[in-house]
């Protein structure tokens, strides 16, 4: 009972969150979770997953104190064991009914809580298997059992009533059981709409699984089509110059020529990359990361980029095995940005995103990391851009915002053709217009 009162007691915080409530509205009126809202959405399913498994096994605890049916109930030690799972029932309904009918009604939310969340520990489809769980007909006939067997008996349990801890619990019962609906149109209902949102969702998924296959296996054939015997303008030089400028949360946007995927990404830049540091700027910022994370950030290993092969720690070497490419610093503070390459961490080793969609954090695309790094981190914004009806972010979203002073400052460039040749540019003025000129269209006077 110790344990029934410890869970309960947290519900009425899982159920009325303020700050959950203003994240979510947030996300449904811009049509999608920016990170930290997601963060914030995430850790509040974690603690209402915590709560409703520790009721379930309470309640399952309880259910092994019963030999048989419901139906054969008897004795003191029966009956209590009987009450404690009952309660449990009780509540786990409460909140599965919330979650359900309000807090995740809108499918957006629903998305959201059906995505995995490393962090968390949280498996996918997590909403789906609460949902399932609450519409289920041989829990609703467990339930309408136990509710019936507990009606028949009022004479044993008034038993109850000068004994606590027991006699409290039987008395509350009729608060316990507000959150029950027992009604079978009210029951019907809920089932139906279950079935709806499961047929959505198998549709959605396989739509989406057919669309990622075609689109990973055109995606990967394209990135491989390109110049491979071709000398890269950025050589080692080049390189050397770089690192010495580059500093840890510095956004790398880069250009190869003759890459046939420019093809199907918008602007001159098409590709972002975030530059993480080297192992002792990690242990100089303080990031801490679990220890297999650690390890593979190790030697020259200085970008977290997304490529076709997933979202890894590279070498910068590899990273700048390119024609073209400009640096953007972010406008933080060295805890700013430890905070924001942490983020960034969080989704390494992830598979790349051939969808090119940002609701999903589970696969990411190029820009992405970058995003999802800095979006929400103190006053920092990255909004995104409407493309082919849904949120996302090019990488010359990323130099508008430099270029407005907006979050970013352009500080290197390099390989344009607006640049000199072979000439690294790190003059703040000079980096500015060759970079505005590279992408922009000059703008005709009459």
């Amino acid at each position: 009972l110790a344990a029934v009162a410890a869970l309960e007691g947290a519900i009425p915080g899982l159920i009325t969150d303020p700050a959950v409530d203003e994240v979510i509205g947030s996300a449904l009126d811009r049509g999608h979770f920016r990170p930290t809202e997601q963060e914030l959405t995430q850790a509040w399913f974690a603690r209402f997953l915590t709560v409703r498994e520790g009721l379930w096994e309470v309640m399952e605890e309880a259910s092994g104190a019963l030999d048989h049916e419901i139906a054969r109930v008897s004795g003191r030690v029966e009956w209590e064991a009987f009450l404690v799972a009952y309660a449990c029932a009780c509540l786990v309904v409460r909140l599965d009914r919330h979650l359900v009918e309000q807090r995740a009604s809108h499918k957006l939310v629903q998305r959201k809580l059906n995505e995995a969340a490393p962090r968390y520990r949280i498996p996918r489809k997590q909403f789906t298997r609460i949902f399932r769980s609450l519409a289920d007909p041989r829990n609703a006939y467990r339930m309408e059992r136990a509710m019936r067997a507990l009606g028949a008996s009022r004479e044993i349990l008034d038993t109850f009533e000068p004994d606590e801890p027991f006699g409290r619990l039987t008395r509350r019962l009729p608060q316990l059981e507000e959150s029950l609906d027992p009604s079978r149109s009210a029951y019907l209902g809920l089932w139906f709409r279950y079935r709806l949102h499961s047929l959505r969702r198998r549709g959605a998924s396989a739509n989406q699984q057919t669309s990622l296959g075609f689109l990973e296996a055109s995606g990967r054939l394209v990135a491989e089509l390109r110049h491979h015997w071709r000398t890269k303008r950025v050589d080692d030089r080049t390189r050397s110059t770089l690192a010495d400028v580059l500093r840890p949360g510095d956004v790398l946007v880069t250009r190869q020529e003759y890459a046939f995927s420019n093809l199907f990404l918008p602007g001159y830049w098409p590709h972002a990359a975030l530059y993480i540091g080297s192992p002792e700027d990690r242990q100089r910022l303080g990031i801490q990361l679990e220890p297999d994370r650690t390890e593979r950030w190790a030697e020259d290993c200085r970008v977290l980029e997304a490529l076709k092969d997933g979202v890894r720690f590279r070498p910068l070497r590899a990273t700048l095995d390119v024609d073209a490419v400009a640096v953007l610093r972010p406008r933080l503070d060295e805890e700013q940005i430890a905070m924001a390459i942490t983020r960034a961490c969080e989704h390494e080793g992830k598979l790349y995103n051939f969808d090119f969609d940002f609701f999903h954090a589970d696969r990411l695309v190029c820009t992405e990391v970058v995003y999802r790094a800095f979006d929400g981190v103190f006053d920092f914004e990255i909004p995104l851009t409407p493309r082919a009806g849904r949120p996302t972010l090019a990488a010359e979203d990323l130099l508008d915002l430099a270029l407005s002073d907006r979050g970013f400052s352009p500080v290197a460039l390099f390989g344009a053709a607006t640049c000199p040749p072979a000439e690294t540019l790190v003059d703040p003025a000079r980096v500015r217009q060759a970079l505005a000129a590279s992408y922009r269209a000059p703008v005709v006077k009459n």
